[in-house]
This record gives C-alpha cells, structure tokens and sequence, in this order.
C-alpha cells in the first residue's frame, strides 16, 4: 500500500514539475512594448518624421514598457548590392540602437518592415530576402536572448499565403543554422490579419512566436488619417465598447488564440493603434479594451507607435500623452 502511495505521489510531482518546466520553456520573454515607428523603416534617402535616437529607449524603458520594437527596411540597404550585401556604416548604426536598447535592459525586437519589393515581385526579391537573414543570423548569433527576431512584417499583395509558408519555412531554416534558440516572431499573410490564420503553416521550430496585427474597426482607427488610403475623409466614427463592439473584439482574439493552440506558439499583439486625429476619449476606450483583451489571454502586445502619427509620446513637449499612457501600462 505504502508503495503505491509513494508511486502515484511520485507520479504527480514528475507531471507538474514537467507542466511547469514545459510553461516555463514556453514563457513569453516581455510583455509590455512599443513600436519605434516612422524612423528606420522609412526609405533609405528620405527620412520620415522620427530620427532614432537612443534616448527614446530610456524614456521608454522609464515609462514601464519591458520591449521595444524596432522596424527596419533592410531591404533598402541590401537589394542593390553584389551579393545582397548590407551595408556596414547602416548595420553598425543598427548595432548601436540594439546594444544601447539591451543595456537599458528592454528586449529588442528587430522587424524586417516595408519590405515593398518583395510585396510586388517575391520570386524576384526571394534571395535577397533569404540573404538578409543569413547575415542578420549570423551577425546577432552571440547576442543575448533578449533580441528577437521578426521575419518580415505585414506579407501582403503577391507574396501569396502559399508563397509566403514557404518563404518563412526557409528564413526560419537559415536562422536556426546559426541560432538555435533565439525566439523568432511570425505572422500570416494579408497584412498579418487574424482572420487570414487559417492559411498560415508555420515551420516547426522551438521558441517561436505568433504575431498578428488588429486595427479594427479600421474605419475607427485609421479615420481622418492621411497616410491610410480610402480612410482620410472619414471623421466622427466612434468606439464606445457596445456589447456588440466588445463581443467583436472577444470573437477575434479567440480566433487567436485557438489557432496558438492547435500550433503550441505564444501569441504577440505585435502592432494596434488609433491615430490621433480619433478624440482622445474613443481611442482611450479602443486602446484600454484592446490591451484587456489581449491580457486576459496572455498575448503579449506592442502599441503602434511611440511618437508619430499613432503615437503617445510627444517629442516637442518631451512628454507623455498620461491617459493613453495610463490605458497601455495601467
């Protein structure tokens, strides 16, 4: 009798130590993080609105985000080179950003963002693709967990569903030939919607992280907003969190979730954001709903963007819009 005590006690302690080193394995490594939009994934020689500059990531480090998102047009630094070389005085300025952002103690995400040739001609634009992430891979190989990496951002146009599976199976096998255990970020095709996750295969790897990006009612979010085609007449469009607008929301991030199920992957809301032309009132409620819902299913999440057109932060005051702030961090 005693034996088979100690048996089944012994059984249930090996299970739950296993369950928690299994949720350990697979623990998100941030939670709370910003986008640096509209800086370094503008086109080579035409600056945007935002100039990268290290002190951003103390401010944000301060204000209580964990991580910070960092979109890059590699492309533009490679595609015309012999060989899909990128360029050195580029990369060493991208090695300060991420070594300075890691000492302030933020996890880095470096996303392959605007990466518009390959949206028009991916059998084209393939290995020059392919050929930056065997440098990135190979450059950040030594580098601490906490930079991460994001494949491309937003596959969208011809860089089809099928095409696309097959792309990121390859990037992931080139990284993972220099990388075993870096977490890497995926997401699906049409712009990384939700609703398009029933055509994504993602590869079979460890310590990989489903994205997808919510903007919706779009018709809200992007109203009045000049850079969004088709949206910048729009004006006087509310959120109030109806029950109807709320199950909406519910309904989505379920989608999500039971799609991470079935693969076994951690979910990162990687991009959602209202522009600031929306009254502060209706982007406060969108913006407070979006983060609930995404931390009641322990998705982590990355607010679209720090200081431009969707941005919190206001770089001629130097300060913090605090509602909407408050409504992210809480």
């Amino acid at each position: 009798g005693k034996i088979m005590i100690f048996f089944l006690l012994f059984v249930v302690i090996f299970f739950s130590v296993t369950l928690d080193t299994v949720q350990a394995a697979n623990k998100m490594p941030f939670k709370k993080c910003i986008s640096i939009g509209n800086a370094l994934e503008a086109p080579q020689n035409e600056p945007w609105d935002i100039t990268l500059d290290n002190k951003y990531f103390t401010i944000i480090k301060k204000a209580g985000f964990d991580a910070v998102r960092v979109p890059v047009r590699f492309s533009d630094y490679a595609k015309d080179a012999p060989g899909y070389v990128l360029d050195k005085k580029f990369m060493k300025k991208i090695d300060g950003h991420i070594n300075y952002a890691l000492k302030r103690g933020l996890v880095v995400i470096l996303d392959f963002h605007h990466f518009v040739e390959i949206m028009d001609k991916p059998e084209e634009y393939k290995e020059c693709f392919l050929a930056i992430w065997e440098q990135l891979a190979e450059r950040y190989k030594d580098y601490p967990p906490e930079l991460i990496f994001e494949v491309l951002n937003e596959p969208y146009k011809n860089l089809t569903p099928e095409l696309w599976n097959s792309y990121l199976e390859e990037a992931v096998g080139i990284i993972r030939k220099h990388d075993n255990d870096r977490y890497i970020i995926a997401g699906g095709a049409f712009y990384n919607s939700p609703h398009a996750l029933d055509k994504l295969h993602l590869p079979k790897t460890n310590n990989l992280i489903l994205t997808f990006h919510y903007y919706e009612p779009n018709e809200f979010t992007f109203q009045s907003d000049p850079h969004h085609q088709g949206f910048e007449h729009l004006s006087g469009i509310k959120w109030t969190a109806s029950e109807e607008e709320s199950e909406k929301l519910r309904n989505d991030f379920s989608t999500v979730k039971a799609f991470a199920e079935l693969n076994s992957v951690l979910v990162f809301l990687g991009e959602f954001g209202v522009n600031k032309r929306v009254p502060e009132q209706y982007r406060n409620l969108w913006i407070k709903a979006v983060v609930s819902e995404a931390e009641k299913n322990h998705f982590s999440w990355s607010y679209w963007e720090f200081a431009s057109n969707f941005g919190v932060y206001d770089l001629k005051t130097k300060k913090w819009n605090t509602s909407l702030l408050d409504a992210l961090i809480g």
